[in-house]
């Protein structure tokens, strides 16, 4: 950040906004840092420090969760709820996921709204929130016309934020929180990965939350990253096999899922690695929760 002249911190939203939006100088936001300081281009001059702005909380209202965009991914890990060893069995994937994302040193400081706004085509933790039909809220981007005393957000499902999210930051929207659905308490969740060693980052990873009863698959959600631009969700496997009996039905329908991907290749494996891999995570995911 050799380029570096601007420091801001606002105590609301609006202010983040409108700076954000600003064409010149070009304008960063700062949430954990792990990216600005580390990968950041030598065009960023200024940067909006988001740590005043309440969003760093971890709320239940109903069978709605928000999760703030400042929450770390330690506190994922750690979170009674979320957390690898969490109260609820269809929502510690994330905690489980977040912790394969990064090491604690990086954990610390990285937050969730950060690791949108960069995924990568792996990112175990989008990986998660994709199984969990997350969505992302964004703020900003007002209509024309409207009044700027007016916030503004958005919900987008995590999938078309994945699609388009990135622009809409580049155009000055902020990522607020995600929220994700409490599911029903017969759903169990899992998350399955490789990599070159065990603690390394996945090349593949896979998660899946889903209820079943009597050997018939309720709610079925299963997501791949690293066999893709982005992490995707197997939509063609969840149609195949909701309301029928697994055992019936999963390997005829997994390979007809990820025989659609289409993983780009580089030194970490081959395109029919990695989609043989998926195939592989996604059976051992989803048979650990039969």
């Amino acid at each position: 950040m050799r380029n570096f002249s601007e420091f801001h911190k606002p105590s609301t939203l609006a202010e983040a906004s409108d700076l954000l939006m600003r064409k010149d100088p070009k304008t960063a936001v700062l949430s954990g840092g792990t990216w600005l300081i580390g990968e950041a281009t030598r065009e960023i001059e200024a940067v909006v420090d988001i740590a005043g702005l309440g969003l760093d909380k971890i709320t239940v209202l109903g069978n709605l969760i928000r999760i703030g965009a400042m929450v770390t991914l330690q506190s994922l890990v750690e979170d009674p709820l979320f957390g690898q060893h969490g109260s609820h069995a269809g929502l510690s994937l994330i905690g489980t996921a977040a912790h394969a994302a990064a090491a604690l040193s990086v954990r610390n400081s990285a937050t969730i709204g950060g690791t949108l706004a960069i995924a990568d085509c792996v990112s175990p933790l989008v990986t998660a929130l994709l199984a969990c039909n997350a969505e992302v809220v964004i703020y900003g981007l007002r209509p024309i016309n409207s009044s700027r005393d007016t916030d503004v957000f958005q919900v987008l499902p995590l999938s078309g934020f994945l699609s388009y999210g990135r622009s809409l930051l580049a155009q000055g929207a902020l990522i607020t929180e995600i929220r994700v659905a409490r599911p029903s308490d017969d759903t169990r969740s899992a998350f399955e990965r490789i990599g070159r060693t065990p603690r390394d980052y996945p090349i593949v990873c896979v998660a899946a939350q889903y209820a079943i009863k009597a050997g018939i698959v309720g709610n079925m959600r299963l997501a791949v990253g690293g066999a893709g631009a982005t992490p995707v969700r197997l939509t063609r496997f969840e149609f195949g096999v909701e309301k029928k009996y697994l055992n019936e039905f999963i390997d005829a329908e997994l390979t007809a899922a990820t025989d659609l991907l289409t993983p780009t290749e580089n030194f970490l494996g081959s395109a029919d690695y990695r989609r043989a891999m998926a195939r592989v995570l996604a059976r051992r995911a989803v048979m650990s929760i039969a």
